[in-house]
C-alpha cells in the first residue's frame, strides 16, 4: 500500500507516459548512465565511446529498440545517434 514515506508507482504514472514498466525503466536507466559521461568538449571522445557502450548494453539486453530509446532521451534524431555511434567505433 503506498504512502508518503514509500509512493508506489500507479498505472496512471505509466499511462501518462505511455509506455511499460520496462519501457519506463529502461528510460531511467539511460538517464542515469548519460549523467555519469563527460560533458566538456575535451571529453567528446570518451562521451562518444560512453554512448557506444550504453547502446551495446542496451542490445545486449535485448531491448527492442536501442537506438529509438537513447536517440529520444538524448533529444536528437536517430541519423545523428548513429553518425555518433559510427564515430566512437572508428577510435
Amino acid at each position: 500500500m503506498p504512502n508518503d514515506r514509500n509512493p508506489q508507482p500507479s498505472d496512471e504514472d505509466e499511462d501518462a507516459f505511455g509506455v511499460g514498466a520496462y519501457q519506463l525503466m529502461a528510460r531511467r536507466y539511460v538517464q542515469a548512465r548519460l549523467a555519469e559521461l563527460p560533458h566538456r568538449p575535451e571529453g567528446t571522445d570518451a562521451r562518444l565511446r560512453g554512448l557506444l557502450e550504453i547502446y551495446e548494453e542496451l542490445n545486449a539486453r535485448g531491448h527492442p529498440e536501442p537506438l529509438t530509446l537513447l536517440a529520444d532521451v538524448l533529444g536528437i534524431p536517430v541519423e545523428i545517434l548513429v553518425g555518433h555511434l559510427r564515430s566512437a567505433k572508428r577510435e
